[in-house]
């Protein structure tokens, strides 16, 4: 489980920087988003759920079906609640 932890910290820092640089860009100009840290945190999404036994097709399946990746970038679900979604799409 300690390979989840690691990935879950590096996934949490991502989002954090992004909000972050999507703060400072909103303010210096109408420029939104950041691609760069955006395909990051897809990677280290995927990254996570091949962690956990998974493949592409599963993070495509979670992204489409439960969005659980938005929901915890969102702070709707825990760690706990994610890995049980992944876990179970993975099943």
């Amino acid at each position: 489980m300690h390979m989840i932890d690691d990935l879950l910290d590096l996934y949490n820092l991502l989002i954090k920087r992004e909000r972050t640089m999507n703060d400072a860009l909103q303010i210096v100009s109408s420029v939104k988003g950041n691609q760069f840290l955006e395909e990051l945190i897809i990677r280290t999404e995927k990254l996570i759920v091949k962690s956990l036994g998974g493949s592409d097709v599963h993070w495509i399946e979670i992204n489409q079906f439960s969005d659980a990746f938005f929901q915890y970038r969102q702070g709707f679900i825990n760690k706990e609640q994610l890995i049980s979604i992944i876990k179970k799409t993975i099943g």
